[in-house]
C-alpha cells in the first residue's frame, strides 16, 4: 500500500477517533496568581524533550512545581535543558522506558523523595505504513507495546513508593482516544491503537489495588495536537482542522488531572474533563 493512501486512511482514523478542538469545545483554564508561585508539589514527567512532555514540564515549572523531568537523552534535550536553567526546581534525569534497570535505578535515587504527581507522558507512534493489515511489521508491534504499555507500568510500579509518600498522590497515564474501542472507526495505527487500549486497562485495572493505598489513577487524553506527525498526515490527505497547540493541550491536561481524586480513580477522561467511553 502506498504512503499516500496510507497517510489518508491515518488521518480519517485520527480525524474521526480524536475531537478536534473548535472554539466551541476548546478548553478554558484558569490559574489563580498563587498557583504560578511556590511550591506546590513534585511531579515527575517521562517524556518530556518535546512536544506535550515538554509543555508538561514547561508549565509546572511555571506554577512554581519541583519538576523531575525525564528524557531518553538528556544530553540533546536543548528545548528542556533551557527551562531547567530557567527553573531552579526543574532537574533533568536519564529515563528510557526499555530500560528496567535504569528505571530502578532512578527509582531508587528518589525512594525518600516525596512524588505528588507520577505523570507516564513517552510513548511512540511507530511507522504508519507498517501498522496496516496485509503489510504489518510484528516486530514493530513488540516495540510499541514495550514503550507504551510495558514501560509505563514499569515506571508505575517502580515510583509507587515514592508517589505513597506524597500529598496528592496521584499516577497518571496519558492516552488516547485510539485506545477506546467505540472510538475506533477506520483503519490504522492499530499497533498504536492496540496499545493505548492496553494501556487503559492495565491503569483500570492497577487502580484497584492503588485505591487501598491511597493512590488515584489517572487516564487522560490530551486531545487532537499540532505535531509532525498530524500535519504531515493531514497535508498528505488535503484534510484541515483546529489542532491544540501543544502549550493548550499541556494546561488543559494539568486541570483535568487537577480535578481527579479517589472517586474518580481509573477513569478515562478527555482533556476537557469529559468520560471517555472504554
Amino acid at each position: 500500500m502506498s504512503r499516500t493512501i496510507g497517510a489518508l486512511l491515518i488521518t480519517a482514523t485520527l480525524a474521526t477517533g480524536i475531537m478536534p478542538a473548535t472554539a466551541a469545545n476548546a478548553p478554558e483554564v484558569k490559574l489563580n496568581p498563587d498557583q504560578r508561585s511556590g511550591v506546590t508539589g513534585t511531579v515527575l514527567i517521562t517524556g518530556s524533550n518535546r512536544g506535550i512532555g515538554l509543555e508538561l514540564a514547561r508549565n509546572y515549572a511555571e506554577r512554581g512545581w519541583t519538576v523531575i523531568a525525564t528524557a531518553r537523552k538528556p544530553a540533546s534535550a536543548d528545548a528542556l535543558n533551557e527551562i531547567a536553567s530557567h527553573h531552579p526546581l526543574v532537574t533533568v534525569e536519564r529515563l528510557d522506558l526499555l530500560d528496567h534497570a535504569g528505571i530502578d535505578t532512578l527509582a531508587a535515587k528518589y525512594r525518600d523523595t516525596p512524588i505528588d504527581v507520577l505523570l507516564n507522558n513517552a510513548a511512540i507512534l511507530g511507522e504508519p505504513n507498517d501498522q496496516l493489515f496485509g503489510s504489518l511489521d510484528y516486530d514493530l508491534m513488540k516495540n510499541v507495546f514495550a514503550v507504551n504499555v510495558i514501560g509505563p507500568m514499569k515506571v508505575a510500579e517502580a515510583f509507587a513508593g515514592s508517589v505513597e509518600q506524597s500529598k496528592l498522590k496521584k499516577i497518571v497515564a496519558i492516552t488516547s482516544t485510539q485506545g477506546s474501542i467505540s472510538s475506533v472507526r477506520s483503519p490504522g495505527l492499530v499497533f498504536y491503537n492496540l496499545s493505548k487500549a492496553a494501556l487503559n486497562m492495565s491503569m483500570r485495572s492497577n487502580s484497584k489495588g492503588l485505591k487501598k493505598r491511597g493512590i488515584t489513577v489517572a487516564l487522560v487524553s490530551p486531545g487532537a495536537v499540532d505535531t509532525d506527525m498530524m500535519n504531515l498526515a493531514l497535508d498528505r490527505a488535503g484534510v484541515k482542522f483546529k489542532l491544540l497547540t501543544p502549550q493548550e493541550s499541556a494546561e488543559a491536561v494539568i486541570n483535568v488531572i487537577d480535578q481527579y481524586g479517589l472517586d474518580l480513580t481509573g477513569t478515562f477522561m478527555s482533556h476537557t474533563g469529559t468520560v471517555i467511553p472504554w
